[in-house]
């Protein structure tokens, strides 16, 4: 099997690190489908409230998960998609403005990709990094509200997008964790979007929809209305507390 046909995911949480590893099928409908051929999940050390407090802890942690997927799946991991959480990543509305650049005035592929980069030049607090920049809407002369503007024709095309954005220094700490594992990196996602990509629709996306995962030492929110992402939020509790506190109701061990 080509190891450029699988893919590799990370999630690097308080209280586990998961590796799942799937292999892209032949695409049947919106969304591509994925043969999951492998999973492991080990404890995770030096990670609190999803923020790394000891590299070496994490590295041995995610060495340890990415040599068990490794012995289940016979193929060595070289490249992974990461997640990232945390309440130190924001979110923020940014706008972009370009010329069309074909004296036709036919919209192509290169002038949306241009305005998606001139959205990305709002002023990013020194100590903060780009994670995503998720286009909302575009408009053409005027014309507003506009999902697709490729092959439509204008001479003024605007964007208006949405950036998230991480701590550079929790940013850097995840990265150098996978990193000294031998394992590139081929993007960071944060973790309650690709949450949402699995357990929602479109529709509903589009009706309004909240997305809540509950994680160890964390909960993640992200909250969608008509297919845009209208809030974001994490907060360090988690089902570590539940269980603390029904221990302490019940008088028993944590166990």
């Amino acid at each position: 099997m080509a190891e450029d046909a699988l893919f590799a995911g990370i999630d690097i949480g308080s209280t586990a690190v998961r590796i799942a590893v799937g292999q892209r099928l032949p695409s049947s409908g919106d969304k591509e489908q994925v043969h999951i051929i492998g999973a492991a999940e080990v404890p995770s050390e030096g990670i609190s409230r999803g923020v790394i407090n000891s590299i070496e802890d994490a590295v041995s942690s995610v060495s340890a998960c990415i040599e068990r997927v490794e012995r289940m799946t016979g193929t060595p991991v070289g490249s992974a998609w990461v997640s990232i959480s945390g309440s130190n990543v924001t979110l923020l509305e940014s706008k972009g403005v370009v010329a069309v650049a074909k004296s036709d005035g036919e919209i192509r592929e290169d002038d949306v990709d241009r305005v998606v980069d001139a959205a990305q030049t709002v002023a990013t607090p020194v100590n903060y990094e780009i994670i995503h920049v998720i286009p909302k809407a575009f408009t053409v002369d005027g014309q507003k509200g506009i999902k697709d503007p490729v092959s439509m024709n204008g001479l003024r095309l605007e964007v208006d997008a949405q950036i998230i954005q991480g701590l550079s220094s929790h940013i850097k700490n995840l990265t150098k964790c996978v990193y000294r594992t031998g394992v590139n990196i081929e993007r960071l996602v944060l973790g309650v979007l690709a949450t949402a990509e699995v357990v929602t629709s479109a529709r509903q996306k589009e009706l309004g929809v909240a997305v809540v995962n509950i994680g160890g030492a964390t909960t993640s929110l992200v909250v969608f209305e008509q297919g845009d992402i209208l809030h974001m939020a994490s907060v360090p509790l988690g089902s570590d507390h539940i269980t603390s506190d029904i221990a302490i109701g019940l008088r028993t061990s944590i166990e």
